[in-house]
């Protein structure tokens, strides 16, 4: 079977398949029929979605040397550079920053139009909605669930809704209250007024420079409420974030949608929101610097007030301007002295704020670094600014809503071991200042012993301006850092800026891609029907050409014969100018040319197997020769299933089995038909032995004597893959026609014959090719002249 597929493609034909293909016409015709009424659906129904695209690129990090040189914020600067592209394309995608810009957008509500046409069309309403749905979220809402709307007039509508399965939502809490919930409400209510019961609360306003009545063709309003989780995940599903080339930095943002201003709209804010985010995140060290100094302000506020009170009135109430040199000279040690102490104290305070912040709060981003309190301590700058690293990886993780990171855990275990790493190293700097501090204290006595030798007045005096000076000193300080933090977080900006937004003139539409549409229906609708014919060919087990016949023969057919479109078998005698007619006159004129030298002409006419159309071409082709005048004698020699007597319209008995079986003379076998020149002897009754006696040569002696009787002598015999009588009888034939019926005979049936023909070493063969649809054939443009013949 294989080797029968395969050579039906290496003998490959386009003629004939393009012959076998017009015969499909009609399955062509409903094939481009269906495909190209699709694409016209598909071009003119179907929503345009569009893609917008936008590209930001990096800062150039340009502050000025003064800022960049500022001790105070130098871990900016680390943070920074740990930022990089993939990092960054990651955080685009963010789940949390989407979500942010819906909520910007107020996207929690879509308003749709929907057309009254047989093919009804969907269309998103975005800032031409003729009407808004204000929304109570602190009420639950069905999501969902669509709300239809008929404006009356400019004061009320008709609101109706009709649903099995409602999902209720808390907007507030963003969650699922319940679900499978029914909705039913038809009301008519008015604008600005609010609706509501136990599903739902709301209230819609109109807006009238959108809305325009058009009674005649008012299209249908609704809206739905949507679960902020699930359109997030829609928005990010239509969202593609990628580096514009491998080498480039610049990173562009995609996203496509079906109301082009929407798309852009959520492009432009979603980028926007990720600059301002981005933004906000390096200002947070800027602002929890500036937080601490306001707690430790308004203590030293209150304190250098005081002092500054008390200083006023003592000089005043004891008219004390100046202190001597000697009480000028301690009390310089003394500030001195003082400054270092309000310096360790200072250190102290901030050792201690970390120690609380730990204690007290989980989330490590609002932890000011040691600069802020003017801490020089590297070691535990860099441990600081190591578990703010490690926080930012934390946040961007958590903020694509990947909890289930496999890096997720090992970060968290980094940051409780960089945390007691911390501890550790500030516990022992409290320490060290403990030590520091109780010398300095030590000195501060030894000068206070000679303060206290000053006279009452100038002693006095030295101790309240030693306060002041330390709580000037101390307030001074802390307005100049607070001032430094100001300045560094107002020169803050993103580490990106928005090159390219999205242009409603850079749109590109996604879908429907008319032309593509077009060719592809076309594609589609050739291709199809080819595909199915290819199938059928590879498939087909069935002779369907000559190309077949001389492939598995390889020897050229010696005759075709046309389908006969008649309502008879008799066509030789019957129709002769039709072309089947014609078909059996070239049969004629070929044996003719073959048998010129044989002196006596024996044929004998079988089939691969029944129906093959043998009886039919041998009856036809004895009526032909006969016709011009050959003394022709046809025997019906299938004993199986003989039909010849039917077609000469004789009866079957005596036949060719009464002369085997009862040795019944020759002449009672012989019957006369229509033309003078034929003759016929039908196969007679049914005999249960035909093989045995064909084999023990009981025909011999008939055979002889018919050939001396008439010129050409006709065998039509039993199929030759089916029954030995054909094969036996091939002894007497001077020339053995092979029948093969197009789309009929089996191509393994009728290889076996061959094989068998070649096996027993029969030469003396040939092909008839039976059924040939003359359409389809090289002369196909003869049917019209056969056509005027016959009618003449």
């Amino acid at each position: 079977m294989s080797n029968h597929k395969a050579s039906a493609f290496e003998t490959f034909n386009i003629k004939e398949f393009i012959l076998t293909a017009l015969s499909y016409k009609y399955l062509y015709i409903v094939s481009f029929s269906i495909c190209l009424t699709a694409a016209f659906m598909i071009n003119n129904f179907s929503p345009t979605v569009y893609e917008v695209n936008s590209i930001i690129e990096p800062v150039e990090n340009n502050r000025s040397t003064l800022m960049g040189s500022n001790d105070l914020f130098s871990g900016l600067g680390a943070l920074a550079e740990a930022r990089n592209l993939q990092n960054d394309i990651t955080s685009l995608n963010s789940f949390t920053l989407i979500y942010t810009t819906l909520n910007k957008l107020n996207l929690e509500v879509g308003y749709f139009t929907k057309t009254r046409k047989i093919f009804k069309q969907r269309y998103q309403n975005y800032l031409d909605s003729p009407f808004t749905v204000n929304i109570d979220k602190s009420h639950i809402q069905p999501i969902n669930a669509k709300f239809y709307i008929v404006i009356l007039d400019d004061l009320c509508f008709r609101l109706t809704s009709s649903e099995d399965k409602v999902t209720l939502y808390n907007y507030i809490d963003n969650v699922i209250v319940s679900e499978h919930n029914v909705l039913e409400i038809d009301t008519i209510c008015k604008f600005n007024e609010i609706i509501s019961n136990k599903n739902f609360k709301f209230s819609v306003s109109l807006n009238k420079d959108l809305y325009v009545a058009n009674p005649k063709n008012e299209p249908v309003l609704y809206f739905e409420f949507y679960h902020l989780d699930a359109l997030t995940l829609q928005y990010l599903n239509k969202l593609e974030v990628e580096p514009v080339n491998i080498r480039s930095s610049l990173i562009k943002a995609s996203f496509r949608g079906d109301n082009i201003d929407l798309t852009i709209d959520f492009l432009n804010k979603y980028l926007q929101t990720y600059l301002e985010d981005n933004l906000s995140k390096k200002n947070k060290i800027a602002i929890n610097t500036i937080n601490f100094i306001d707690s430790q302000l308004s203590d030293v506020s209150d304190s250098l007030l005081i002092s500054e009170t008390k200083l006023k009135d003592y000089r005043s109430s004891h008219q004390v301007m100046d202190i001597s040199f000697q009480g000028q000279q301690a009390l310089e040690q003394m500030t001195e002295i003082e400054t270092e102490r309000s310096t360790l104290q200072i250190q102290e305070r901030y050792y201690n704020y970390i120690l609380d912040y730990f204690s007290k709060n989980q989330d490590v981003s609002g932890l000011a670094p040691p600069s802020a309190a003017n801490v020089v301590d590297p070691i535990l700058n860099t441990l600081i600014l190591d578990l703010l690293a490690l926080n930012a990886q934390k946040s961007n993780i958590l903020s694509n809503n990947t909890e289930k990171n496999l890096f997720l855990g090992q970060i968290e275990n980094q940051i409780k071991l960089q945390q007691k790493a911390i501890i550790e190293n500030v516990t022992n700097n409290l320490n060290t200042l403990d030590l520091t501090i109780n010398e300095l204290n030590y000195r501060s006595e030894k000068i206070s012993r000679e303060i206290s030798k000053l006279p009452r007045t100038e002693l006095n005096m030295v101790s309240m301006q030693r306060k002041f000076n330390l709580s000037d000193a101390i307030y001074t300080f802390l307005l100049q850092k607070r001032s430094e933090a100001a300045i560094t977080m107002a020169s803050n900006y993103p580490d990106y800026e928005i090159l390219e937004p999205a242009r409603k003139i850079l749109k590109t539409i996604l879908s429907p891609k008319i032309i593509l549409n077009w060719l592809l229906a076309l594609f589609i609708a050739f291709m199809g029907p080819t595909i199915i014919i290819i199938l059928i060919i590879y498939f087909n087990e069935k002779v369907t050409s000559t190309s077949d016949v001389q492939h598995i023969t390889d020897r050229p057919v010696l005759g075709i014969i046309y389908s006969n479109l008649q309502k008879t078998d008799n066509v030789v005698p019957e129709s002769p100018n039709s072309p089947i007619a014609e078909s059996f006159r070239n049969l004629r004129s070929a044996l003719f040319l073959r048998l010129k030298s044989e002196p006596l002409k024996v044929i004998l006419v079988t089939s691969p197997q029944p129906q093959d159309g043998k009886s039919f071409i041998s009856f036809n082709l004895a009526a032909s020769i006969a016709s011009v005048g050959h003394k022709t004698i046809i025997l019906d020699c299938d004993f199986r299933r003989p039909t010849l007597h039917k077609k000469f319209k004789e009866s079957d008995k005596p036949g060719l089995s009464n002369y085997m079986a009862n040795h019944t003379t020759i002449d009672k076998i012989i019957k006369n038909t229509f033309d003078e020149n034929l003759s016929f002897i039908p196969a007679g009754p049914l005999l249960p032995n035909s093989s045995e006696l064909l084999e023990s040569g009981i025909l011999d002696d008939l055979i002889k004597t018919l050939k001396s009787k008439y010129e050409y002598i006709i065998l039509d015999t039993t199929p030759a893959g089916i029954v030995a009588d054909a094969t036996l009888m091939m002894k007497y034939a001077t020339k053995i026609l092979l029948v093969c019926r197009n789309n009929h005979t089996r191509k393994d049936v009728f290889t076996e014959v061959i094989n068998n023909l070649n096996t027993n070493k029969f030469t003396n063969y040939d092909i008839v090719f039976n059924d040939q649809n003359l359409k389809r054939s090289q002369y196909s443009h003869y049917n019209k002249y056969y056509r005027k013949k016959q009618n003449i």
